[in-house]
């Protein structure tokens, strides 16, 4: 191995999920988050070292990494706390991993492309159930479809009963707030949060999603350039979408109010803090998710479909997160610079690494 593994924001609802699925699949992080307390006493439960890093004290996070290393962050919302594990992996030349699910700093992190290509460093951002699977499902339509594809619309959907953790509403707060995209007509563009919207066919049955700016927009065009149009929905507010698609409407309105962006953010940020804990293991237990994508060909014929369905999204992110660290740590991705899940891991291994976790393709 090459390095260690960091597991920043570890006593977070996210991160303590991670550090018991890394250790589980037998790897020692080392847990850093800023309370000392909290992350001792978890290091000490897990049998694993622990350290002190907080963002408003980036040397921290610095402090812990060398060369080779592999930093794990779970530390959101990302558009707002972010950037400082970013930049302290890039200064130390080591491999970055996130958990965001915001599209702006999923954007941002892609644009700097040639400064981790230049650091020799592997940045995996969005590696959790935002947006692994869809990456996954429209690689897989991607390399079954019989005729060239055009377009690729992904769905993600959850089953069963379970509430979003304060890390994940702080993020949905942060995306509607910041501008979206979409690969459309072979560029990406700026597209505002749940502009769209579409009904999915799903073997849970007829779903509504709305738009939203996902890796898959950005990763998809770089493996397969012939698709011209690249769309993620989020289909987890059922009945409230078209609320929602008017609550979107109505934020981008006000947003170009001088001012006004920072004045709503700094409400939301009160309101939505972050990390406040998440659903229990029985209410993980009783959910579930589905994740759909199509592939269409000219005159937009459906030729390919792939439906993967798997265990809730909190357990899958933590899976998916500890087989990427694995893998960076182990040496086993090559390629360096801001890569989607398919560039980063190949699609087969992707594929073994998502079943691992606990996600499957539903066979007919």
């Amino acid at each position: 191995m090459s390095g260690k593994i960091v597991l920043f924001g570890a006593t977070g609802y996210t991160g303590e999920l991670t550090a018991r699925e890394l250790v589980g699949q037998g790897a020692t992080p080392l847990l850093a988050a800023r309370s000392r307390d909290r992350v001792a006493a978890l290091g000490l439960e897990l049998g694993l070292e622990s350290a002190v890093a907080d963002v408003a004290d980036p040397a921290s996070i610095a402090s812990l990494l060398n060369r080779g290393d592999v930093l794990l962050t779970t530390v959101g919302p990302f558009t707002r706390l972010g950037r400082p594990a970013l930049d302290a992996a890039v200064s130390k030349g080591a491999h970055y991993i996130d958990s965001t699910g915001e599209p702006s700093w999923i954007r941002s992190t892609f644009d700097r492309d040639s400064e981790f290509r230049s650091a020799d460093i592997a940045t995996l951002t969005a590696f959790g159930y935002d947006y692994v699977p869809g990456n996954l499902a429209a690689g897989l339509v991607l390399d079954r479809a019989s005729s060239q594809v055009s377009r690729v619309d992904i769905g993600y959907f959850l089953t069963g009963k379970s509430r979003p953790s304060g890390g994940t509403a702080a993020s949905l707060g942060a995306a509607m707030l910041e501008p979206g995209f979409e690969w459309s007509n072979g560029r990406l563009v700026s597209r505002r949060a749940a502009a769209t919207a579409r009904k999915f066919s799903t073997s849970v049955g007829e779903r509504s999603a709305i738009s939203l700016g996902g890796s898959e927009n950005i990763a998809i065009p770089r493996i397969a350039p012939q698709v011209r149009d690249v769309r993620t929905y989020l289909g987890w507010i059922g009945p409230t979408t078209a609320p929602v698609r008017a609550f979107s409407a109505g934020i981008a309105g006000v947003t170009k109010i001088p001012g006004a962006r920072q004045l709503i953010g700094a409400g939301l940020n009160r309101v939505l803090p972050g990390s406040t804990g998440g659903p229990n293991l029985e209410e993980r237990d009783n959910s579930g998710t589905v994740v759909i994508a199509e592939a269409y060909g000219a005159n937009d014929q459906l030729v390919e479909r792939v439906e993967l369905t798997g265990r809730n999204a909190y357990d899958l992110t933590a899976g998916f997160l500890a087989e990427a660290a694995r893998a960076l740590v182990a040496g086993s991705v090559h390629a360096r610079g801001a890569l989607g899940p398919v560039e980063a891991l190949g699609l087969n291994e992707l594929q073994s690494a998502c079943k691992r976790s606990g996600l499957l393709e539903l066979t007919s």
